[in-house]
């Protein structure tokens, strides 16, 4: 795991540095992404250490604050990867202020359905692992 700790610590600290600028935004959450996709391993470590940076919480930050459509889909791929990776990333995903934003955005006219549909997955996956 080593490699793959190296890489979350790297992307934290760059999303971190960069999360103003969109372009490499929705390249370092398409990183986040993909090294997420199918690996429960790597969302155990996300969910289990804040060594690597908060990954989630910078996450849920770039979606609540962002109007790019192509970094809300990023962070919304990130989302679903690390919801079905991890049982113990919910509870950081099921805060009243981020089910808001994703409501807000499955009534907006700027995400497709594919992305309404996993915001809407996402909220009903927190809400009934959690309560």
């Amino acid at each position: 795991h080593l490699v793959e700790e190296g890489v979350l610590t790297l992307i934290s600290k760059l999303i971190q540095k960069w999360s103003e600028d969109d372009t490499v935004m929705v390249e370092l959450l398409g990183t986040l992404h993909n090294i997420t996709c199918y690996r429960e391993d790597i969302s155990e470590l996300i969910a289990n250490s804040t060594e690597y940076g908060d990954i989630p919480e910078l996450v849920t930050n770039i979606f609540q604050t962002s109007s790019n459509v192509e970094v809300l889909e990023s962070t919304i791929l990130c989302i679903d990867n690390m919801l079905q990776g991890s049982m113990a990333l919910h509870e950081h995903f099921s805060n009243k202020q981020l089910i808001d934003t994703c409501i807000s955005q499955i009534r907006s006219d700027v995400l497709s359905s594919e992305y309404k549909y996993k915001i809407l997955r996402g909220i009903v996956t927190t809400l009934t692992c959690n309560h």
